[in-house]
């Protein structure tokens, strides 16, 4: 009898642990993560063949998860040509990650596309999906 006893003591302090530790869940994950971009910066110029290099610092108290960039027509383009669109995708891990020197959209700026100025959208997501988001106007000649 007291054997059943013990064993049901020790089920209903299982089963309180349980119900404790799960309350005590993670909190939400609502911090947005941060970038410091330091090339290119505002209003840099390029030269249709060259290369557009990025270079930045991201992070986020908990766990990095990528950045996708993008580059739109801004206004007043000039040519006959097309406007360069373009956009890709870097995976980033662990709080903080350094990009230095990466040559964004397979390397050089096309030399058929139409010169004048465009929006760099950076946007830098975390593991819980939060985000942040950089627009950097660039000239393209």
């Amino acid at each position: 009898m007291k054997r059943l006893y013990n064993l049901w003591v020790a089920l209903a302090m299982l089963m309180l642990l349980s119900i404790v530790s799960c309350s005590k869940d993670d909190p939400a994950d609502n911090t947005q993560p941060t970038a410091v971009i330091t090339t290119p910066v505002e209003q840099d110029e390029f030269i249709r063949g060259q290369s557009l290099i990025f270079n930045g610092v991201f992070e986020d108290d908990r766990a990095l998860s990528h950045i996708e960039i993008s580059i739109e027509e801004n206004s007043s383009l000039k040519g006959f040509d097309t406007p360069w669109e373009a956009s890709e995708i870097i995976e980033l891990n662990g709080k903080s990650t350094e990009i230095n020197g990466y040559e964004l959209f397979d390397g050089q700026i096309p030399s058929d596309i139409m010169s004048g100025n465009y929006s760099l959208k950076v946007l830098v997501v975390d593991n819980a999906l939060n985000f942040s988001s950089y627009n950097i106007g660039i000239v393209i000649e």
